[in-house]
């Protein structure tokens, strides 16, 4: 029983044995750094207290980084050099705000010597840290903790890559104990031969074929299978998605193009965007109730700060193009899923729906998506909103209304998701878009926003339902700053 336990929600458990490594190596860096002051040339001594407030800002402040960074998410599921980078990442921007702050708040009581030690020394004990973290999870796989037995789906050249891509991070915990195709007579042997970089056999897989899955899921206790394809349910795979969803059986895509997909999200994941995913109801349950708390309360105070802002783009629009002020747009996450009125600051003339037909020639984007850099309709003021996403503050109260959330998939006109000619396969494949609330950011958001298209808008959606957590939200509520504040990719 245990040891199930701890395998079902290794994640987690694991995720939480980083957090608690991190804080007490920079527990132990503090303890150090005070007692080591003393070896420095001497400068003018503070009080036992600033050391202990300081320490606790410190702490606070690194590990809030790591949070909004993904330094945690990363722990699970990227290499141990992308996990570095990340903690990289955190520990300069922590040290920048920290500094910044003693000279924007004038603070004269500065422990320097204890201050140059600690950030001299973190590093280093995090890095051991980290090492004794890997060690143990390395340890744990071998008794059978954390292991995850899965399936390679395609053929031999796409499968020795993923092979190679797995047996490089041991780490993760993956498993792979076979490749399906959808005919073994495809293949000219049963199994698939893995050669290593000295061109020396050093693996076998076995070959099954698609009417050979059932079983062997049942017989392997297979959790995932991993199918090298950008293109959702394409190229003969609508039949494994299908036994998937009935075995209950996660499905992910693995490709380069996955890859770039999800680095342009600030997102790295060896593990791939899933096209089924067999979450459960209780930890959904669970997750939905916290992100709805969020929501209403980053909602209701995001209003209140940013009220003047309200006031001053109601007044502006008012005096350039009159009334209405606010446009209201039938949306949903996918073609037949529930709709809701969708509000926005209008930043176009009036009317400008109508005129959209006669303009598709000039889409500069695909799918169901419509974007002009230079959409004639747009507004002088219009423009201006809609290059730092004022118009979009609304939502929030779309947000309030439950009727949307911080962060998500982007709605789509339902107008334009039922003009949208599709195979059904298509919206079988992306049914999972509909899981969760629609949002205001998402991962397309930080992505570049206009410069995305649609297949790839979707293909970073089923990423975030997928991945969906409290931590994850706070990563792309932080990226979405920068994405505002210069107005990345909005046209």
């Amino acid at each position: 029983m245990r040891l199930n336990y701890l395998r079902e929600h290794w994640r987690t458990v694991f995720i939480a044995l980083a957090v608690a490594t991190d804080f007490s190596m920079l527990i132990v860096s503090a303890v150090c750094s005070y007692f080591f002051r003393n070896v420095l040339p001497p400068l003018p001594e503070v009080s036992s207290s600033v050391y202990f407030y300081f320490t606790l800002y410190f702490i606070s402040t690194l590990l809030l980084f790591c949070l909004v960074l993904g330094v945690y998410r990363a722990t699970y599921h990227s290499n141990k050099q992308q996990q570095l980078f990340l903690a990289g990442k955190a520990y300069i921007y922590s040290m920048l705000v920290i500094f910044a702050s003693f000279y924007i708040f004038h603070l004269h009581e500065i422990p320097r010597r204890f201050t140059f030690i600690f950030f001299l020394i973190v590093p280093l004990f995090f890095l051991f840290g980290r090492t004794l973290l890997n060690a143990l999870n390395l340890y744990l796989q071998k008794k059978g903790y954390g292991i995850y037995k899965a399936l390679l789906a395609g053929y031999e050249n796409e499968n020795a890559y993923m092979l190679y891509r797995f047996t490089g991070f041991p780490e993760l915990g993956y498993d792979i104990q076979g490749v399906v195709t959808k005919h073994r007579g495809e293949n000219t042997s049963n199994y698939l031969q893995i050669i290593s970089e000295d061109e020396t056999p050093n693996m076998q897989l076995p070959y099954y074929s698609l009417s050979e899955l059932p079983q062997v899921v049942s017989k392997a206790s297979i959790d995932k299978i991993f199918i090298p394809s950008p293109k959702f349910a394409t190229n003969g795979y609508y039949e494994l998605v299908e036994i998937c969803k009935k075995e209950n059986i996660e499905l992910k895509v693995l490709s380069p193009e996955s890859d770039q997909l999800l680095k342009m999200a600030h997102v790295y994941d060896i593990a791939g965007i899933p096209l089924f995913s067999n979450k459960t109801s209780a930890k959904k349950l669970i997750s939905t109730i916290l992100k709805r708390m969020f929501d209403i309360v980053a909602s209701l105070v995001l209003i209140l700060i940013l009220s003047p802002l309200y006031i001053i783009t109601a007044i502006v629009i008012l005096i350039e193009s009159g009334m209405p002020i606010i446009f209201k747009q039938k949306r949903a996450s996918i073609k037949e899923g529930k709709s809701f009125d969708f509000i926005k600051f209008r930043s176009m003339v009036k009317g400008a729906d109508n005129l959209k037909e006669s303009l598709f020639q000039f889409n500069e984007s695909t799918g169901m998506l419509f974007k002009m850099k230079n959409d004639p309709r747009m507004t002088r003021i219009g423009k201006i909103i809609r290059k730092f996403s004022i118009d979009e503050l609304p939502q929030l109260f779309n947000v309030l209304r439950g009727e949307m959330s911080l962060v998500g998939p982007r709605p789509l006109p339902v107008s334009d998701l039922n003009n949208f000619k599709e195979e059904p396969e298509f919206w079988d494949a992306i049914r999972g878009r509909d899981n969760v609330k629609p949002g205001i950011t998402g991962l397309w958001q930080i992505s570049g926003r206009s410069n995305i298209g649609f297949k790839e808008m979707v293909l970073l959606d089923l990423y975030y339902v997928e991945n969906q957590s409290f931590l994850f939200d706070l990563e792309i509520l932080f990226e979405t700053i920068p994405v505002v504040l210069f107005g990345k990719g909005s046209y």
